[in-house]
């Protein structure tokens, strides 16, 4: 069996593993016993003769009145238990006390009893806390995307700002309220909250028509970002939701515009071809030059409304991205132009294993360069290259020829060195259309001189 002294040693030491001191007081006699932690806590030297005045003396000057207050308020009868800054040696420190009274038979207390805790841990984790929670308000309210945040039955708990802006209801007004509220219709509303139960996915990414509070209707493209607990139970929704309207009204201009092209320009076009092959199939023996140039001219026309129409329906419906095997790519972009041009001489060279993340149209860039680097040679043999090389980073699919530099401008322009003046003219779309697919891989298209004549123009891709 433990001596008392032992015992002793032994609640010092789990005080001291606690950061626990016990003290009580003689209001008799005004003196305060303090354990030998407590003396640990307070920075007192070990034995000093305390009491409740010299109690104070170590407590935080703008905490005195305080403490006083609380305690004098224990003495009617109310709980002792209060958190308040200390002194110890010019460092400021945190404590929580907590004690009770003990009565005489008159109801006079008599004697005080309690603990003392040093939480200067706890609270500096807790300022810490709060700086994040500030820095995370300030930037959840200063997003310019509308956040909202619902619980796991889709019932708004929070959002910021921007939803006011967007949808036009003040936030305390919708709290409570079931994320409906936004949806245009039943079914849609419906329609994502199915998407969400069946996905497995942290998120899932939906356009819909959305509703504000004055009744107009907008299309909205909303990423669901699901709040899981530990063991995987849902939390609750954060939306970032965005008006999509500009985007979806781009889309539609572009779809007129290739209808415009497909059945007005492109139908006059043909005509046009059709009655320049009649004149000079009619005019054999004296060819006409003016028949010549209808149809050379009718046939650039339906290039660029061709390629026009590509650009359209690549910015109205996007391609997705894949992993791509640049070698087979090459083998039969390269083949299909060695057809069309039989007496050009197209060289390639490519790793075996080279894959890129791209859009599955990245195929159709190359073709592009490599079918332009042909036509526009200025020869009857044209000789041009298409070399791959791969580091850990990039991919580069390089198109070498020997024929006239591509204008200065137009580089300039492709690779936003200079904005579009009112008098630039384009030799053509087919480079637009390569660096349009290009960036929508997430590379970027770069144009050297090839020596001592010609071009090298570069697609850079990021490596798999």
């Amino acid at each position: 069996m433990d001596t008392p002294q032992e015992r002793q040693i032994h609640f010092d030491q789990a005080q001291e593993i606690a950061d626990i001191g016990s003290w009580h007081l003689d209001l008799r006699e005004d003196s305060l016993h303090w354990s030998k932690n407590c003396y640990r806590i307070f920075g007192v030297p070990q034995n000093t003769s305390m009491t409740f005045e010299r109690f104070l003396s170590r407590v935080h000057p703008d905490d005195r009145s305080e403490v006083e207050s609380k305690w004098n308020a224990a003495l009617d009868g109310d709980p002792y238990d209060i958190e308040h800054r200390i002194v110890v040696d010019s460092e400021t420190r945190w404590v929580r006390e907590r004690g009770e009274l003990e009565y005489d038979s008159t109801g006079e207390p008599v004697r005080a009893i309690g603990v003392v805790m040093d939480i200067t841990t706890r609270k500096a984790r807790e300022r810490e806390i709060q700086v994040r929670k500030r820095r995370y308000q300030s930037l959840f309210n200063s997003i310019r995307d509308t956040i909202l945040v619902a619980d796991a039955d889709r019932t708004i708990v929070d959002g910021n700002p921007a939803f006011t802006d967007l949808f036009g209801y003040e936030l305390d007004d919708v709290i409570g309220e079931s994320v409906r509220l936004i949806y245009a219709s039943e079914a849609e509303f419906r329609e994502v909250g199915q998407r969400l139960a069946e996905s497995s996915d942290k998120h899932i990414t939906v356009t819909a028509q959305c509703q504000k509070r004055s009744g107009q209707v907008f299309p909205a493209e909303m990423t669901i970002v699901r709040r899981n607990d530990t063991d995987g139970t849902t939390l609750g929704f954060v939306g970032v939701i965005r008006d999509v309207s500009e985007r979806e009204d781009r889309r539609q201009q572009m779809k007129v515009i290739d209808r415009v092209l497909r059945h007005n320009l492109r139908n006059d076009l043909n005509l046009v071809q059709g009655s320049a092959e009649m004149i000079l199939e009619s005019s054999a023996e004296c060819p006409d030059c003016n028949a010549q140039t209808i149809l050379d001219t009718s046939r650039r026309l339906l290039d660029t409304a061709q390629k026009w129409r590509r650009i359209t329906t690549f910015l109205a419906d996007p391609p997705a991205d894949d992993v791509i095997d640049v070698g087979s790519v090459v083998d039969s972009v390269v083949s299909r132009v060695r057809q069309r041009h039989p007496n050009a001489t197209v060289a390639a060279d490519q790793p075996d294993d080279c894959r890129v993340d791209a859009t599955q149209a990245i195929g159709e860039a190359i073709e592009e360069l490599l079918e332009n680097a042909v036509v526009h040679s200025g020869q009857t043999a044209a000789n041009v290259a298409l070399l791959v090389s791969h580091s850990d980073a990039v991919v580069e699919i390089r198109v070498v020829d020997d024929g006239p530099r591509i204008p200065e401008m137009e580089r300039k322009v492709l690779t936003r060195e200079e904005e579009i003046e009112p008098l630039y003219h384009g030799s053509g779309l087919g480079l637009w259309l390569v660096n349009l697919i290009v960036r929508q891989s997430g590379g970027m298209l770069q144009f050297d001189e090839n020596e001592p004549q010609g071009n090298i123009v570069t697609i850079l891709l990021p490596t798999v």
